[in-house]
């Protein structure tokens, strides 16, 4: 009988280890329920599992006076956010449980194959100049009339991430494509390349002087024409100051956005030198930026260069389930950075005597995103850019442009939306002369994985 009774207590003990681990085993695979794992932008997601524990991250942290530092949570429809070099890889505001990520069997490597497809469709009351996308700097100023209709999908995109451990800190590798590659054609274009092991950035991004975080969501695929926005090669490190402040230095490639006299070469002596300091709190963030460049020409063996700066403000609030962002950006010889401006030969101009002569820019835009309801949400925009206006321009050339947007958008389902947009846009010259565009928008996105 006590031999039995050993072997029934024994029994019982490897039962009562069999549940334990079962039940350590469910603990460790428990998923939360599909609302909690996919939320409708701008709701903020509750506790959840995620790759952030098999690739470390650096995901939101608390300050010394215990105050969250995480970046509020939100989504827009053209995205801007995903692609961003941040501290530690940490993850973007608009996936910040780091889903969609799929394990290689055998390593600690995790890859997300994401994108979207978008189709828009557009009609201008009257020429607009650029048919795909609401650039007040193409609005012809001379007359003209007529109206247009256009349907295209170049804003249709892919994406390729991966992230893993190292000695380092986590590496990531981001690749990045759409669709607006040619004029007026459809066409592969690479948007971002880069590499981040820690925080050693190196690759082809978004420039460090600008703030993609605070940008303002509108369906058209240009985004306001005061936005600090320019992609390019670059080399960063980022530095983690504490308590939500983190700053970063980058060496970028220079270029020489000007109209160069007959016979001459750009002339980049030194490359493009940002610093930009940025304070992170659960609200919000506020960033400021600066940019030092070398701008010029060479003609005939000789050298002609001028010093260009910039300075960028923005930042980004969370009003409840609203949000606010608005930058501000002013410099000597850095339209190359501002939207409206990039590629216009408008960083500096050549003098009479040979000299470079910088062009003062501002640059500006205000936004507000309000949420109707978990799957309604509208957009409110307003930007300004304004070029000196100086008698060695042509008369023709840009003097100040107006862009506005607002707009109703409907996240139908995690992987589906579609919205409709009202935009305005003006383009004036030096000398004086203007004209506008009215445009109606309507734009249908599906998110591959989601």
């Amino acid at each position: 009988m006590a031999t039995l009774k050993e072997r029934v207590a024994s029994l019982e003990a490897a039962l009562a280890e069999l549940r334990e681990q079962l039940s350590a085993d469910k603990r460790a695979t428990h998923e939360p329920e599909p609302n909690a794992a996919n939320p409708m932008p701008g709701q903020r997601l509750a506790s959840a599992p995620s790759v952030t524990s098999q690739v470390p991250a650096a995901s939101a942290s608390a300050n010394r006076s215990g105050a969250s530092t995480a970046s509020p949570v939100r989504d827009t429809f053209g995205d801007e956010l995903t692609g961003v070099a941040r501290p530690d890889n940490a993850p973007p505001p608009n996936n910040p449980e780091l889903r969609g990520f799929i394990p290689i069997p055998g390593t600690q490597t995790m890859l997300k194959l994401g994108g979207f497809a978008k189709v828009n469709a557009i009609y201008d009351f009257s020429p607009a100049g650029n048919a795909d996308k609401l650039v007040p700097a193409t609005i012809p100023v001379d007359g003209s009339r007529g109206r247009n209709m256009n349907v295209d999908a170049n804003a249709t995109r892919f994406s390729f991430e991966v992230r893993r451990p190292s000695s380092l800190g986590t590496l990531r590798f981001y690749l990045e494509n759409d669709f607006y590659g040619g004029a007026g054609v459809t066409a592969f274009r690479l948007r971002q390349a880069h590499g981040q092991v820690g925080n050693i950035y190196a690759g082809y991004g978004y420039s460090a002087f600008i703030d993609s975080d605070a940008y303002p969501e509108t369906l058209d695929d240009e985004g306001p024409a005061g936005e600090a926005l320019l992609r390019l090669a670059a080399l960063r490190y980022l530095f983690k100051i504490g308590d939500g402040l983190t700053a970063t230095l980058s060496v970028e490639k220079p270029s020489s956005d000007m109209t160069l006299p007959t016979g001459a070469m750009g002339e980049q002596p030194m490359p493009d030198v940002v610093g930009a300091l940025r304070l992170q709190r659960d609200w919000g963030h506020v960033q400021g930026a600066a940019v030092i460049r070398r701008i010029g020409y060479r003609l005939d063996g000789d050298a002609r260069t001028s010093l260009g700066y910039g300075l960028n403000l923005s930042g980004l609030a969370s009003l409840g389930d609203d949000f606010a962002m608005a930058s501000f950006t002013y410099g000597q010889g850095i339209a190359r950075y501002v939207n409206d401006l990039g590629g216009r030969g408008l960083d500096a101009l050549a003098a009479p005597d040979g000299s470079v002569q910088t062009l003062a820019t501002y640059a500006g835009y205000l936004g507000y995103t309000h949420h109707w309801s978990k799957r309604w949400r509208s957009n409110l925009v307003g930007s300004l850019v304004q070029l000196e206006r100086d008698p060695r321009l042509p008369l023709t050339a840009f003097r100040s442009s107006t862009y506005g947007a607002t707009n109703l958008i409907l996240q139908a389902s995690p992987n589906f939306s579609l919205g409709v947009e009202a935009l305005y846009g003006r383009h004036e010259l030096q000398n004086g002369q203007s004209a506008d565009v009215v445009r109606l928008q309507t734009s249908f996105k599906y998110d591959f994985v989601r």
